[in-house]
């Protein structure tokens, strides 16, 4: 396996865990929330995506078209922790009224997966591959070959022969 493979390797595990730790927390404040009755859990859940995002767009521009697929890992990898830890991120929301919060979310069921990482693995995976596209577009030289003959070169201006000074 090449350094750039094993470097990529590295920050797509490294991207799959801060991704996952900052999902985790999003559903913790998500829940707190929505006790609260604050209203600002599409915007907290927005924000996750968007790091999402950002996490894939360090991985594409470090791998190119490699990337974009660890984009995809990274993404199904982090949603997958963050489903998984689902049930703890309730019981810390509630860890300062659990009583309270037993009792307001005692009927709420877990998403299945499907629901709970299509859009961000659709979204990020689309993103991913767009911004790799456009950095391939980026490098076309736009003054390159075209379809067009090229010009003949133009002909040099005869100059007048000066006579040689004689000896």
């Amino acid at each position: 396996m090449s350094r750039d493979v094993k470097s990529l390797l590295v920050l797509t595990i490294g991207c799959t865990l801060a991704g996952a730790i900052f999902a985790f927390g999003t559903n913790v404040f998500s829940f707190r929330s929505a006790y609260e009755g604050l209203g600002r859990e599409p915007l907290i859940q927005a924000a996750s995506t968007f790091v999402y995002l950002g996490l894939a767009l360090i991985l594409v521009f470090k791998g190119a078209w490699k990337g974009v697929l660890a984009a995809l890992f990274m993404v199904a990898g982090a949603t997958t922790i963050s489903w998984a830890l689902f049930p703890l991120a309730l019981g810390l929301a509630g860890v300062s009224d659990p009583a309270s919060y037993a009792g307001r979310f005692a009927s709420f069921p877990r998403p299945s997966y499907e629901d709970w990482a299509v859009f961000d693995v659709a979204f990020v995976g689309i993103s991913a591959a767009l911004a790799q596209g456009l950095r391939l577009i980026a490098n076309v030289n736009p003054k390159g070959p075209r379809d067009e003959q090229p010009r003949p070169p133009r002909p040099r201006r005869s100059q007048p022969k000066r006579p040689r000074p004689s000896r």
